[in-house]
């Protein structure tokens, strides 16, 4: 799938994974269950529970979680299988991107704006409306990290030496800007 996408035949993937098609049927007796077998694989077993814990801890400062949550969670996404699927997946089979991205919102995104209103005094978000909005601008830069992998393994071009020292500017301009941006907006 990473190769081929996901319109690739059964035929194609077993040809490409040096199995018959009988075979492939055997463990897998739909493309559906393979697809899904993939998403398990791909993006729900690889999945950190620890994020989750890292981003909730008041313990350290907010910047530093975020640096570590970002620089671990690229380790996870720049791959090239990875970033390949969850393209072609977005092109042909929207449900796998949805129900990732929901869980990305749900587990990270609104972690994120709940710990930066903590952090930085910003008000409660008044409506559903403010709540998105604050995920937005967490997704913004959130999706910074994830286009590195978009510049590298689907446009072929040459991608930041220092990730890590990258990240942190990332972290840092966002928390240099965006609680006073929400601030101001909720005044």
């Amino acid at each position: 799938f990473a190769k081929h996408g996901f319109d690739a035949s059964t035929r194609d993937l077993a040809r490409e994974l040096g199995i018959t098609q009988p075979l492939l049927y055997r463990y897998f007796p739909t493309k559906e269950a393979l697809v899904d077998r993939v998403y398990e694989e791909v993006f729900v077993r690889r999945w950190n529970p620890e994020w989750e814990e890292w981003l909730a801890d008041r313990a350290t400062p907010l910047a530093d979680r975020l640096k570590r949550y970002l620089k671990d969670y690229a380790r996870f996404i720049l791959r090239g299988e990875w970033v390949r699927i969850f393209m072609y997946a977005g092109l042909s089979r929207g449900g796998i991107n949805q129900k990732y991205l929901a869980r990305l919102r749900e587990r990270h995104f609104v972690v994120i704006a709940r710990e930066l209103r903590h952090e930085y005094g910003i008000p409660e978000p008044v409506d559903a409306d403010a709540l998105d909005e604050e995920v937005e601008l967490i997704w913004a830069m959130h999706s910074s990290v994830f286009y590195i992998g978009v510049r590298k393994w689907i446009y072929d071009m040459p991608t930041p030496r220092h990730l890590e020292r990258l990240i942190d500017m990332r972290v840092d301009a966002f928390l240099a800007g965006v609680p006073g941006v929400l601030i101001a907006s909720r005044r």
